[in-house]
This record gives C-alpha cells, structure tokens and sequence, in this order.
C-alpha cells in the first residue's frame, strides 16, 4: 500500500491524503475530480469506526465510501472510508483519524510505528 501505514502486533492503519483526486482516484473510489481525497483504514474494524467517526466530526468533509466487514471488505476486519471536500478540512480529518487510531491501536498492543517518514 501506498501514503502512511502503522502498525503492530494487534492491527493496522493505513492513510492517504491527495489535495487533488485524479482519475485514478475518480475511478477507484468515485471521489470527485479535483477535489481533496482522503484514505483511512483502520484494522481491526473497531479501530476504523473509531477513525471514521473521528474524522467525520474534527472537518467538513463529505464520506465517498464507507467499506466494513460485512460489506465491501470481504469479511478483512477492517474499516475503510473515502472522503472528499476542500483540502484542508480532508487533510485536518485524516490527521484526526491517524491520533486516534493509534492511541486505540496502542491499547492492543505495543506502540504503531511508521517505517517510513509521514506526508500528511
């Protein structure tokens, strides 16, 4: 996967943030042209209904797809949401969802690291 991943023993997460979808985008997920685009996922499903939930009240953003367990993710265990709206308020709700989602991950196990250093 592509953008910012954490993870350890217990889950992943997993975040994406575009201040400008491209067709790739649009095709894939139906977010709208030109518009921020956001990815967040959050494994296990728990934690990705705590990130959704998170980034939807912290910003003004619109939900593109929202994909769980039971339906989109092929019973995965994870909780995907595709957002869009002005560039800042889906940069702020993804930020939002990545604090949450780690502190919920670190309960479950050791602290989420990131390999790699963070674009969002």
């Amino acid at each position: 996967t592509f953008g910012d991943v954490y993870a350890n023993e217990a889950g992943h997460l997993e975040l994406q943030y575009t201040a400008r979808a491209s067709y790739a985008l649009e095709k894939a997920f139906g977010a709208p042209l030109g518009r921020a685009c956001g990815v967040i996922v959050g494994a296990p499903a728990a934690v990705g209904v705590l990130m959704a939930d998170t980034a939807l009240k912290s910003a003004n953003v619109d939900v593109v797809a929202y994909s769980s367990p039971a339906q989109g993710t092929s019973y995965s265990n994870e909780v995907i949401l595709i957002i869009s709206g002005d560039s800042g308020a889906v940069r702020q709700a993804v930020i939002s969802a990545r604090e949450i989602g780690k502190t919920v991950l670190s309960t479950l196990g050791d602290t989420p690291k990131n390999d790699r250093p963070s674009y969002i």
